[in-house]
Formats: structure tokens, C-alpha cells, sequence
């Protein structure tokens, strides 16, 4: 009789066990997943490189003349393809120059270069603080500029796809480069865009 009562008192020290290693290891898992969410989000957005030759505006200030090139870096961590994707220049909170990508596709946990080149001219209204503040920025040589890609994340599960728009900014300070020998940025670190 003692003996039986020994048994049914380890056995149920035993499933005591089982059931709070159980819920551990499911509590550490759904923390390692947040964690990798964090972590890795689903790709990486980056500036590798960019240049600037041409940024000035016309007599009448309303038109801006620009070229710029830029590398964006596209890093995938998990499985979704991006749509209807979009590239958008800014200098001052004005966009003055647009270029869209569409769809990209890239396999999981590799890289992507985009080469972009952005030149032309536009009409653009950036007030009498902004005309200020880009002659400010034309005496030094060194322009703010913001450069923001738009466009649809689409997942794939079990149950069906999930859409989700996404929206990144990369904040940009360029020197202008006006030698034409010297095409590339002196010294340009890669921006992360967030």
C-alpha cells in the first residue's frame, strides 16, 4: 500500500514538471519570436551610395534642376514579395521627383541593388523659408534631402495572403558635387532607412 502511494506521488511530481517545462519552453518560444520580429524585420531598407551634381533652383525659383543617383539596398529575411512599389524625392518636406519600381520579388536572406538616377526639373514651391533655407544650404554645399519608398508587402501563409502597405524614409545629407571628374559622394556613409 505504501509502495503504491510512492508511485502516485512521483508520477504526479513528474507531470508537475512536464507541464511547467511545457509552458516555459512555449513562453521562450513566443519571446524568441518576438524577438526575431524585432530583430529581423521582414527586409532592410538602406542607402548604399548616392551622389549629387546638379541642385539649383531658376531665376523665378519655382523650378528646380536637379541629378542625383543613389543605391538603394534591399536586405529579405522572410518569405513576401513587395507591389506597386515607389520611390519618392523630397528636399524640405516638397517632393520634387518620383520613379516607380513596381513589383519585386527577391529570395529569402539575400540582397538586392537597385541603381536609381533622378534628374530633370521641377516645378516647386518651397516659400519664402524654404527659398531661404536652400540658399543657406547652397552657400555650404550641403543639401537635406529625404528619399521615401512606398508600396504593399504581400505575405503568404497557410490561410491566404496578407497585404500590409509599408512606407520607409532614409534622411539624407548630400555635399554637391560640381566637378565633373569627381562623380561620387566624398566619403558617404550608408543610411538606414526606417
Amino acid at each position: 500500500m505504501t509502495q503504491n502511494y510512492w508511485c502516485i506521488v512521483s508520477e504526479s511530481k513528474i507531470c508537475r514538471f512536464c507541464a511547467w517545462a511545457c509552458i516555459i519552453l512555449v513562453f521562450a518560444a513566443f519571446v524568441g519570436g518576438l524577438i526575431v520580429l524585432i530583430v529581423f524585420p521582414y527586409a532592410k531598407f538602406a542607402i548604399a551610395d548616392a551622389n549629387m551634381t546638379r541642385f539649383e533652383l531658376d531665376s523665378s525659383q519655382t523650378s528646380l534642376f536637379y541629378n542625383l543617383n543613389f543605391t538603394m539596398k534591399i536586405h529579405k529575411y522572410f518569405k513576401a514579395d513587395y507591389r506597386d512599389m515607389e520611390v519618392d524625392c523630397y528636399y524640405n518636406n516638397k517632393k520634387f521627383d518620383s520613379r516607380k519600381l513596381g513589383d519585386l520579388k527577391l529570395k529569402v536572406r539575400r540582397t538586392r541593388l537597385l541603381n536609381l538616377s533622378s534628374n530633370g526639373n521641377s516645378t516647386i514651391d518651397l516659400g519664402s523659408n524654404g527659398v531661404d533655407a536652400f540658399k543657406r544650404s547652397n552657400e555650404t554645399g550641403f543639401f537635406d534631402l529625404e528619399i521615401r519608398l512606398i508600396g504593399k508587402r504581400i505575405t503568404y501563409d497557410d490561410d491566404g495572403d496578407y497585404v500590409k502597405k509599408l512606407s520607409y524614409q532614409c534622411r539624407l545629407r548630400l555635399e554637391l558635387v560640381k566637378s565633373h571628374n569627381s562623380t561620387t559622394q566624398r566619403n558617404f556613409k550608408p543610411v538606414k532607412c526606417h
